[in-house]
Parts: structure tokens; sequence; C-alpha cells
């Protein structure tokens, strides 16, 4: 399919967090998996079944594998008592979902690239690997853990046939997740027309989904708490910290950057502002 086929009902932040809300539902213990996830993802897109030896194959395929070595990675060290409590595979499937209805909002807008099955096969490998075998905590130098993934990726990258301009994208999209880069991107895609064929605005469109459920109500504080049992060993007042409301409104306010026509759609300012304004209001009646 391309940009010219005709998009189908408009996505909601409703239908998202029922998603959402399915997958907290099911995990641990009634995980479907993350290879489950991955193919309901390129499913709700409805883009068809690639030709084989195409790079939307290729690119599923690697999808795929990444999200086996995940989840086998994630089972072995959950039933060790060692996968990270926020860095894990529910994190990898909140992505994949968010990027999948941020997929469907664009097409629904004709976003160019949207409804081309190799862009969004490769923003569906990106969520799939931007956090690959993560172990937990935060980068000690610029771009650590991200590009330690990019690093350990590369070996499935070629086995499944990518082309070298797919590796790098998606290389640079996943260096791209690291938080202190997000403003420049966001900052950037503003003053130009929005196309996922370009680099820049997948990159947008990734960090979007990397901290979308982060930033919805209904899903943000199992999250919070999770992130901040990940970081307790190592950043214990670091840790105390992102559970106060200052901390939730510098996120908000700071860090929960959405540029895109396809968040535009689903309503992420009117969420973020709502909740500004009523941690806001909770500080002021505290004060």
């Amino acid at each position: 399919m391309d940009d010219r086929a005709p998009p189908a009902a408009m996505p909601t932040l409703t239908e998202l967090n029922a998603v959402l809300g399915h997958l907290r539902q099911a995990w641990p213990q009634k995980w479907p998996g993350l290879p489950l996830v991955f193919e309901r993802a390129w499913q709700q897109l409805a883009l068809g079944v690639p030709r084989t030896g195409s790079r939307a194959h290729a690119l599923l395929a690697f999808g795929r594998s990444v999200a086996e070595q995940v989840e086998r990675d994630g089972a072995q060290r959950h039933a060790q008592g060692q996968e990270p409590a926020y860095h894990n595979r529910l994190h990898i499937a909140d992505t994949l979902v968010c990027m999948t209805y941020l997929l469907k909002a664009s097409a629904y807008l004709k976003v160019p690239g949207a409804r081309q099955a190799p862009v969004a096969a490769l923003a569906l490998a990106i969520m799939a690997g931007h956090d690959f075998l993560h172990p937990g905590g935060t980068n000690s130098q610029p771009s650590e853990f991200e590009a330690r993934a990019v690093h350990d990726l590369r070996p499935l990258m070629q086995a499944a046939g990518l082309v070298e301009s797919d590796q790098e994208q998606l290389s640079y999209c996943i260096l791209a997740t690291d938080p202190v880069r997000v403003k420049s991107f966001h900052l950037a895609v503003r003053s130009q027309v929005f196309d996922l064929r370009q680099r820049d605005c997948l990159a947008v469109l990734v960090q979007e989904a990397d901290i979308l459920a982060s930033t919805m109500p209904q899903t943000q504080q199992g999250l919070t708490q999770a992130l901040s049992r990940e970081w307790t060993p190592t950043q214990p007042k670091a840790a105390e910290q992102l559970l106060l409301p200052q901390n939730r409104l510098l996120f908000l306010e700071h860090a929960a950057l959405f540029s895109s026509p396809a968040a535009r759609l689903l309503g992420m300012d009117e969420v973020k502002l709502q909740q500004v304004a009523q941690i806001k209001k909770q500080m002021l009646l505290q004060a």
C-alpha cells in the first residue's frame, strides 16, 4: 500500500489506553510474548504481507528476531529476579503499541510515508530494538546504552539482510532516544513539513512512542514507580525524587515532547496541559 490508500477510522487515545490496559492485565503471569505483540502491531497497520526479498520483508524479519531475543532474555532474567523494573518487555510492548497508534494517526492524516510498508516496518523494528538487552538504570556517559544497543543489533541487522541505508536509519533513530538529545530533534522538525521518509521526522515519532505511555495519566503512575524501583539500587536519592510531583511536572513540561501531526491528532498536548494544571493546583493547595 502507499500514501494514496484510503485511511481507516481515526484512532483515539481511548482505544490506545484500552490496549495498554490489556498489556498490564497480562503482565507478567499471562504474558503473550513480545513476538506476538510485534505481529499484532504489524497487523493493526493493515499493510499486508510484504513480498519476499523486499525491504519491508527484511525489516519485519529483523523486528521479529529482535522481539524473540528480547523475549528470551527478559523471561530468563525475570525467572532470576533480574529483569529491570521499567526497561523490560512490558516497556518494549508499550512502545510498539504507541508507535502503532502514531502510525495509524499519521496514515489518517496522510502524512507522507505513513502508508508505505518499508517505513512502517522500520518504525516497528526500531521500537523492538531501541532498548535492546537494557541492563536497567541510566547512562553514565552520553548515549551509552543506546550505542550499546546499536552495536549488539548489528549482527541481527546483517542476518536479516537489511540494506545499509536501513541499518543507518535504524541506528540513527535508536541513538536519538537518548533523553539529552530529544529536544534538539523536536526543534528541528517543527520548521519543516513532517515526512516519515525523512530520518529526523521518523526519529521524533520514535521518541514520542518511547514516552507516550509514561505521559498518559492512566499508565504514568505505574511506570514512574517502576522506574523509581529500577533506579533505587544505584541512585536511591534520584529514585526517591522521581516520585515527587515537582519531578512529574518537570517531565511533562520539558521531557514529554510531542511535535508530530499524529500526536496532535491524538491530543497529547491537551493530555499534558490537563495534568500540569492539576499538579500545579495540588502543589498550591499544599503550599
